[in-house]
């Protein structure tokens, strides 16, 4: 029962994750896509993005493809690539937030706590969404050692 419905989430959670992906991709090579919705930003216009949106939709295919077979150790295999793919991309964007959060303009170089505090808050990008429901292959893992 746990892997059906491991398998159901784990292709939903898949499918949403290549939609982000190509989302990303799509904003970051011109196409006409909103990139900023409330609390969800979509960053584009460096080549940093046209990879980050391919690596988002490679990790979403994989999740996919493994939620089929999750009972099967090469399907639940994939579902884990995919997702410490995911999980890559996510851990990048939170260094980057705390990187930004700790260096300042030119007059001073260190940012107040105001400033240091509103580096954390909203939008945040499709891979700090995702993360959370990510974690849930975790569980996964531990369920095929027993």
């Amino acid at each position: 029962m746990k892997y059906k419905l491991g398998s159901v989430y784990f292709a939903i959670l898949g499918a949403i994750t290549l939609v982000f992906g190509a989302w990303e991709f799509g904003a970051t090579l011109g196409a006409p896509v909103t990139t900023e919705i409330g609390w969800l930003e979509i960053p584009a216009g460096t080549w940093e993005e046209v990879w980050r949106g391919v690596v988002i939709f490679l990790a979403g295919a994989l999740i996919v493809v493994g939620a089929f077979k999750l009972r099967d150790i090469h399907g639940l295999g994939k579902a884990v690539l995919g997702s410490i793919m995911l999980w890559i991309v996510a851990g990048c964007d939170i260094f980057g937030r705390i990187l930004d959060s700790i260096a300042s303009n030119e007059a001073t170089w260190i940012n107040s706590l105001d400033e240091f505090l509103a580096t954390y808050g909203p939008p945040y990008n499709p891979a700090l969404w995702l993360l959370p429901f990510s974690l849930v292959i975790i569980y996964f893992i531990h369920a095929r050692r027993e």
